[in-house]
């Protein structure tokens, strides 16, 4: 933006040559260095002067003056328009974020609860006779009913990206459910075999499925506060 001369003499932009000329007198009086002024104003106020005085500089001085006015308005404009954009923007990562915790978050958790809530019920039933047909016919439903969620959550996860603002709680999500998932692979292992490390395996999986499911409901909540 160009040096405003007007300013320099401390007048207003549509100032006479009368008024220009009275100000410039008392100006150069106030800061002659003579007077103890200081040289650079002094030789500013010349300048303003010798433009403004004469009328075709100051024709000229006048339409660059209005072109930068312009200029400036134009780009108070486009900062304002950036400043509102940044708020759209914000606004649409919000809406983002509200969307996968509604669409993907929530319904997956209810899945993932669906699964570890009934299994120490499950186990337990099945510990009266692991050998007893029926009971392990019911341990195999519940596995085989908690593979399809788990289907259903994987599919799901996948329909929506996790907006970057909350991707640590996304990778939470996604590190949970495949706990689940590997864990309900290690029961499935017990069923067919009997062997307890599958089972006591699944057991600690669904344990630390849950400890991340904790800790996604704690960040969650400072998420959406």
């Amino acid at each position: 933006m160009i040096n405003n001369l007007y300013k320099e003499l401390d007048v207003e932009e549509n100032a006479t040559l009368s008024e220009i000329k009275s100000s410039y007198r008392r100006l150069v009086k106030k800061h002659h260095p003579d007077a103890g002024g200081e040289k650079n104003r002094f030789l500013a106020i010349q300048n303003a002067w010798e433009t403004l005085n004469d009328p075709l500089k100051k024709e000229q001085y006048d339409k660059t003056l209005i072109s930068s006015h312009h200029s400036s308005n134009f780009s108070d404009a486009k900062w304002e328009e950036k400043v509102n954009k940044k708020k759209y923007s914000s606004t649409i990562k919000d809406g983002e974020v509200k969307n996968w915790i509604n669409n993907i978050y929530n319904p997956t958790n209810r899945f993932i609860s669906q699964i570890i809530k009934p299994l120490s019920q499950e186990i337990r039933e099945l510990s009266a006779d692991p050998y007893d047909e029926e009971l392990m016919d019911n341990f195999c439903k519940y596995i085989l009913l908690s593979q399809k969620k788990i289907e259903k959550v994987d599919k799901l996860y996948k329909s929506i990206s996790v907006p970057d603002s909350i991707s640590s709680l996304g990778l939470d999500l996604y590190h949970c459910f495949s706990q689940v998932k590997d864990a309900l692979s290690e029961l499935e292992k017990y069923t067919q075999g009997y062997v307890d490390d599958y089972l006591f395996d699944g057991k600690e999986m669904m344990k630390e499925a849950k400890r991340i499911q904790s800790k996604m409901s704690y960040d969650k909540k400072s998420i959406i506060s």
